[in-house]
């Protein structure tokens, strides 16, 4: 199984390890990162999604009605992105996106999350 290495290194994890070892308020965090997550109603089709907005901020839409273990999956899984693609990509459509790798890659950065961080998800 391709392992996810980076989580425990690279400095632009730093975020990721800030948030959950709960040194610095997220709020502070996500601030400091441009990052605005938002819980809304949305169908029960969509989980999440995150777009880049012109002033170069990063809008992360939870779905609302999932609970709230599934909304911090979900937020980790848009936070890969954000990381990982979106340097990288003008921008990506992800409808039906399970069958792009790029949506198995924040799947798996996800689960190394909770492997190495546990209960504190």
């Amino acid at each position: 199984m391709e392992r996810y290495s980076k989580i425990k290194f690279g400095r632009k994890y730093a975020l990721v390890r800030a948030l959950l070892n709960g040194c610095i308020d997220e709020h502070e965090v996500m601030s400091a990162y441009n990052i605005f997550p938002r819980h809304v109603g949305l169908p029960a089709s969509i989980a999440a999604f995150v777009y880049r907005s012109r002033k170069d901020r990063f809008h992360i839409i939870i779905n609302c009605h999932l609970s709230l273990d599934v909304q911090r999956e979900v937020f980790l899984h848009e936070l890969c992105h954000i990381i990982e693609d979106m340097p990288h990509e003008g921008y990506t459509v992800g409808i039906d996106g399970y069958r792009k790798p790029i949506e198995r890659k924040a799947d798996l950065f996800v689960k190394e999350v909770a492997a190495v961080y546990g209960n504190k998800l």
